[in-house]
């Protein structure tokens, strides 16, 4: 029997507010990742389990100057993403849904002839909230938490001084996302 995916309307409208957001910002001059500016946006996330799609928000603030520690600037941030999947067999459905919390600080590299680029790897740590339900014949519900630590490596494109497109590749609570980031 097929597995059925949820469908979820929200991650069309970010997917949407995303794409829109990447072809309706002006190309200007652009500055890449700097020290004390603070960096936000949405994000999806897919390659979850069972290749549940995550849609999820991050901030992120660069905390040290260029040459302090290497070439860099090294950053600290928080991130959060929800995601959820069921499968429908004979005489029941079984439901999850996660929420991954990440503490994480990244890496990035400065590329003085393109300073738009923003290349960047890091480490998180992660606290996954699950909740699982089984209904059918029997019902059963279970939550649990947990922590672990994951990896990135990503790079955003400054269309402007203030407005970003993301992608990153990620093991630990992700494989493949892509967002938008404002500057502030």
């Amino acid at each position: 029997m097929p597995a059925s995916r949820s469908r979820h309307p929200i991650a069309a409208v970010t997917a949407f507010v995303v794409l829109t957001s990447l072809f309706a910002a002006p190309a200007v001059s652009a500055q890449g990742f700097v020290t004390g500016a603070v960096y936000a946006g949405p994000r999806i996330w897919t390659g979850n389990l069972n290749g549940a799609t995550a849609i999820g928000v991050q901030a992120e603030k660069g905390l040290t100057a260029p040459g302090k520690y290497g070439p860099g600037v090294i950053s600290a941030g928080l991130g959060v993403d929800w995601y959820s999947w069921d499968f429908t067999y004979p005489g029941g459905k079984y439901e999850y849904s996660v929420v991954p919390i990440q503490a994480f600080s990244n890496y990035h590299f400065v590329v003085k002839s393109q300073p738009k680029l923003d290349p960047y790897a890091g480490l998180a740590l992660v606290y996954s909230v699950v909740n699982a339900t089984v209904t059918g014949l029997g019902s059963a519900s279970a939550s649990a938490s947990g922590t672990d630590i994951a990896g990135q490596v990503g790079a955003r494109w400054f269309f402007t001084e203030k407005f970003a497109a993301q992608g990153q590749l990620g093991f630990g609570y992700g494989t493949l996302s892509v967002g938008a980031t404002w500057k502030f």
